[in-house]
C-alpha cells in the first residue's frame, strides 16, 4: 500500500467511524508534517470525493467535504490548515 493509499484508507476509517472534523484534523497535520504539500493533501482529499461520489456513498462524500473545508475559511481559524 503507498502513502497515498494508507492515508486514503485512514480518512475514510475516520469518516466511517463517524468521527468529527476535528478528530480527523491531527490525521492531516501528521500528513503535513511528514512532508506532504499542502496542495497535494488538499486534491488527494478531493480525490477521495470523487471516488465516494462515484460508489455512490454521498454521506461519506459530505463528510470528507467538511474535512476538506479545513483548507478554506468555512471553518473556524483554529481548525484550519
Amino acid at each position: 500500500m503507498t502513502d497515498k493509499e494508507g492515508f486514503r484508507a485512514r480518512l475514510l476509517a475516520s469518516v466511517e467511524a463517524g468521527l468529527s472534523v476535528p478528530e480527523i484534523r491531527p490525521l492531516l497535520v501528521e500528513q503535513l508534517e511528514r512532508g506532504v504539500k499542502r496542495e497535494h493533501l488538499y486534491q488527494e482529499i478531493l480525490d477521495t470525493m470523487v471516488f465516494l461520489r462515484a460508489e455512490g456513498r454521498d454521506e461519506d462524500e459530505d463528510a470528507v467535504a467538511d474535512v476538506a473545508d479545513m483548507f478554506s475559511n468555512w471553518v473556524l481559524p483554529r481548525y484550519r490548515l
